[in-house]
């Protein structure tokens, strides 16, 4: 249905939904912890970095050249780099969110 453009669309369907809602519910908390995100997204693109040509060689999982861009960054498709990054974004965001809840409540917001 979207051709070469299925596998980016729905990627960025599926992470980028939930990281706004987290970020706009949590933002200042967020926010206050960007460092600890950013480091978070940096080790999850290093690790996919290495484990992911060994699961594709296993052929656990492969991507049709159909359904992407064509684009190759470090070796990687377009659409993989940013699903490494999108889902540790969602995942480390998600996280910080939950301990929020646990440590403020849900309804309480800190923004200084």
């Amino acid at each position: 249905m979207l051709g070469k453009f299925s596998y980016l669309v729905y990627m960025l369907i599926f992470t980028l939904i939930p990281i706004s809602i987290l970020w706009i519910r949590r933002f200042c908390f967020l926010k206050k912890n960007v460092k600890i995100i950013f480091i978070t997204v940096l080790f999850g693109v290093l690790y996919n970095f290495l484990t992911n040509p060994i699961a594709t060689n296993l052929r656990l999982w492969t991507v049709s050249p159909e359904k992407t861009l064509g684009i190759v960054v470090f070796g990687f498709p377009l659409e993989d780099v940013l699903f490494f990054a999108l889902v540790a974004l969602a995942i480390s965001s998600a996280t910080l969110s939950f301990v929020y809840s646990l440590k403020y409540g849900k309804l309480r917001k800190i923004c200084n």
